[in-house]
């Protein structure tokens, strides 16, 4: 176990312990709004 699991393990962040979902339901959303961000403000800018 790497020690960033076993910090979210010890600190609550991951109830069931790190899963793949967990950090897709984490990665996912904040990835759309990077990309969609990035082009708002592409458009934006020109």
């Amino acid at each position: 176990m790497s020690a960033k699991n076993k910090l979210e393990n010890e600190t609550g962040i991951y109830k069931l312990g790190f899963n793949r979902w967990s950090f897709v339901g984490i990665a996912f959303p904040v990835g759309f709004v990077v990309v969609v961000g990035g082009i708002l403000g592409y458009l934006v800018s020109r």
